[in-house]
């Protein structure tokens, strides 16, 4: 700097001044061009955070892949396929075993809209929905609403409504929303044949029997 400055053959003064003249020059240019970027900073850090968790996130869930693929095989091999035609009957046949067993009254048995109806779809399974009134003892509708969902049992309980005494006073009544779900049939492809896709030899064959023989003089 100092070399430069002696080329220039310049006064001490003035010196002096081109060197406050460059000072205030830079920090014009800071002001300018580097300092409103300073706010900027904060932004740049949420957003490296959020990139950092989103990374972790994505790195995690790719770990649990094979844990998925299993539970997917479990639930296309879960369950025992069932008649769509049937699949109500079973349902209800189920509910009113397991009243019986567990001393429930049930009253009045209706379907409701399935799931394919309202535009819930599954790959797997079909639902199964119905309404259920029952009238049972407080420990009696407990143990019946465990035994519903025991085991690898497919049923569940989606709903409770209008939980309240009976005339009896004595005893619960309720409206239950019963939900079962049964494994699709799966679906197979049509078998092609090769009697139905004729080949170009047997095309040829039937083209040269078809074409007339020309008459011998």
């Amino acid at each position: 700097m100092m070399r430069w400055l002696d080329r220039l053959n310049l006064q001490p003064q003035e010196r002096r001044w081109l060197l406050v003249g460059i000072v205030v020059l830079a920090v014009v240019l800071n002001y300018w061009l580097v300092w409103p970027y300073f706010s900027e900073w904060t932004e740049v850090q949420q957003e490296i955070s959020r990139l950092s968790g989103n990374r972790t996130k994505f790195i995690g869930e790719l770990s649990r892949k094979f844990g998925y693929e299993l539970q997917l095989k479990e639930l296309q091999l879960a369950g025992a396929e069932v008649l769509q035609e049937d699949q109500a009957n079973r349902l209800q046949a189920t509910i009113q075993s397991k009243a019986s067993e567990f001393g429930v009254t049930v009253g009045n048995i209706r379907p409701i809209a399935s799931a394919a109806r309202t535009g819930q779809t599954n790959a797997f399974f079909d639902e199964q929905q119905m309404s259920v009134e029952v009238i049972a003892g407080e420990v009696e509708l407990v143990n019946f609403l465990h035994a519903l969902g025991l085991g690898d049992s497919l049923i569940r309980v989606r709903d409770i409504a209008r939980l309240r005494l009976d005339q009896t006073q004595t005893r619960l009544q309720t409206t239950l929303t019963v939900v079962a779900s049964y494994q699709k049939k799966p679906k197979t492809a049509p078998a092609t044949t090769s009697a139905s896709r004729p080949t170009t030899a047997s095309r040829a064959s039937a083209a040269t029997n078809a074409a007339p023989v020309p008459a011998k003089k």
